[in-house]
C-alpha cells in the first residue's frame, strides 16, 4: 500500500481497533514523548520557577505534566489489560514486578549514593550527611516498595524550588494499584467472561467524577479534583490519595475498555480530529473533565494505530520511557542546584532531556532489559487468550512485558 493510500485509509477509513492496531504501532514513541513532556513541564517550576505550562491557559484545569501522566495511564490501561488477558495472574504479576522494581531500586541507589553526595558536596553539607536521621540508607529503605515514604535526603536541596529528590515517583503507586486491579479481575474471570463489569465500573466512575467536576466555575475543574474521601494508608504502597486515584483509575479504565471492546471500537481519522478539537477546546474553555479526558484517550489510541511506519520503530528495541521518567526529576534538581537555568529555559530543558535520555539508555541496557529475561521462569504463562480467543500482536504485548 502506498503512503497516499495509507494516509487516506487512516483519515477517511473506519476500522475496528482489533484490526487497526497491529504489530507496528506507535506506543513506543507516544510513551517516550509523554515522558519527555514531563521534563518540559517540570522545567518551569524546578528550573525557572514559573507556573506550570498550560495551567493558566486552561484556567487551572490541566497542565502539561498532568496531561502527560493522564496519557500514560490511558496507554497503560490498554497494554496492561492486554497482558492480563494473555497471561495467568501469577505470570502477570511477576512480569509487572520485574518491569518496574529493578529499575526503581537502581534509581533509588543511584540517587542516594551518587546524586545526593554530589549535592551534599555542592551545598557544603557533607558533615553529618551519612548519619542524618533521613540519610541515604533511610531514603532507600523508605522508598523501595513503591510508596514515597521519604522524599528528601539529609536535609539537602532546601534552596531548590522542591526539596524532594524524585517527585515523579508518586504516580507509580497508582500504576501498581491499577495492575493489582487487572490481576484480580483476571483471576476472577471478569476480563474474559464478564467484561461488562469493567465497562460499567468505568461509566459509574466517570459519572461520579463529572458530578464532582460540574461544581467548578465554568466547568473548569482540575484533573485531580478533591473527592471528599480520606486518603488511604496501604502496606508497602504508603499513602494513596483518592483525589488522584479516581481520575487516574478512570483514565486507566478507558484504556482497558478500549482493549476489551476492541472489535466494537471504531478507529476513524475524522473522529480523531474531532477528539483533538474537543481536547483543545475543553482545555481552553471548560468542560475538560466531561469531554477532554475521553477525547484524549481516543486520540492517543488512534495515533498508536496510525503512526507513520518509520516512527513505529521507536521503542521496538529499547523502551526508554520508564528510565526517562524515573531519572529526569533528580537530574533536573541537580541542574537547578548548579544554576544551569541561568542560561535560559531552553538550555536547562535541553540539558535535562539529554542527560535523562543518557540515564534511560544505561538503565535499559544495564538493568531493565537484563531483568526482563527473568520473565521466563517456570510460572505458567498462557492465559485464556483475549475476548476473541485470538493471539495478541507480539510487539504490542512486548511493550507491556
Amino acid at each position: 500500500m502506498s503512503r497516499i493510500s495509507r494516509f487516506r485509509s487512516a483519515v477517511l477509513g473506519t476500522r475496528p481497533l482489533s484490526e487497526a492496531l497491529g504489530r507496528e504501532n506507535g506506543f513506543g514513541l507516544l510513551r517516550l514523548l509523554l515522558a519527555l513532556s514531563v521534563i518540559f513541564a517540570h522545567a518551569m517550576p524546578l528550573g525557572v520557577r514559573r507556573g506550570s505550562i498550560g495551567a493558566h491557559w486552561s484556567g487551572g484545569q490541566v497542565e502539561l505534566g498532568g496531561l502527560a501522566v493522564a496519557g500514560f495511564f490511558v496507554l497503560s490501561g490498554l497494554l496492561i489489560t492486554r497482558s492480563g488477558l494473555r497471561l495467568t495472574p501469577a505470570r502477570f504479576l511477576w512480569n509487572r514486578a520485574i518491569r518496574i522494581m529493578p529499575g526503581l531500586w537502581v534509581c533509588l541507589l543511584v540517587t542516594a549514593f551518587v546524586v545526593a553526595p554530589l549535592v551534599a558536596r555542592r551545598e557544603h553539607l557533607l558533615d553529618g550527611f551519612w548519619t542524618h536521621p533521613q540519610g541515604p540508607w533511610r531514603y532507600v529503605m523508605a522508598n523501595w516498595s513503591i510508596g514515597t515514604g521519604q522524599p528528601g535526603i539529609s536535609g539537602l536541596l532546601t534552596h531548590n524550588a522542591d526539596a524532594g529528590f524524585n517527585g515523579s515517583l508518586w504516580s507509580l503507586v497508582y500504576e501498581v494499584l491499577c495492575y493489582l486491579a487487572v490481576a484480580a479481575l483476571a483471576a476472577l474471570g471478569v476480563l474474559h467472561r464478564a467484561r461488562w463489569v469493567v465497562l460499567g465500573t468505568v461509566v459509574a466512575l466517570y459519572c461520579f467524577m463529572v458530578y464532582l467536576a460540574i461544581d467548578g466555575p465554568g466547568l473548569r475543574s482540575p484533573i485531580y479534583i478533591p473527592t471528599g474521601f480520606e486518603n488511604w494508608r496501604l502496606p508497602f504502597l504508603g499513602t494513596v490519595g483518592t483525589d488522584k486515584l479516581l481520575p487516574l483509575g478512570l483514565l486507566f479504565g478507558l484504556g482497558a475498555v478500549a482493549e476489551l471492546y476492541k472489535k466494537s471500537l471504531r478507529m476513524n481519522g475524522i473522529l480523531a480530529l474531532l477528539a483533538f478539537a474537543l481536547l483543545v477546546g475543553s482545555a481552553r474553555y471548560g468542560g475538560f473533565y466531561l469531554v477532554g479526558l475521553p477525547a484524549l484517550a481516543y486520540l492517543l489510541i488512534w495515533l498508536a494505530c496510525f503512526m507513520p511506519r518509520p516512527l513505529t520503530r521507536v521503542g521496538s528495541k529499547a523502551d526508554l520511557s520508564y528510565g526517562v521518567y524515573i531519572y529526569a526529576f533528580p537530574i533536573q534538581q541537580g541542574l537547578a542546584l548548579w544554576h544551569v537555568q541561568r542560561h535560559g529555559y531552553a538550555v536547562y530543558t535541553g540539558a535535562s532531556v539529554v542527560l535523562a535520555l543518557a540515564a534511560a539508555v544505561l538503565s535499559w541496557y544495564l538493568v531493565e532489559k537484563p531483568a526482563l529475561k527473568l520473565k521466563n521462569i517456570g510460572l505458567p504463562r498462557k492465559g485464556l487468550g483475549g475476548p476473541s480467543g485470538q493471539p495478541q500482536p507480539a510487539r504490542t504485548a512486548a511493550l507491556s512485558a
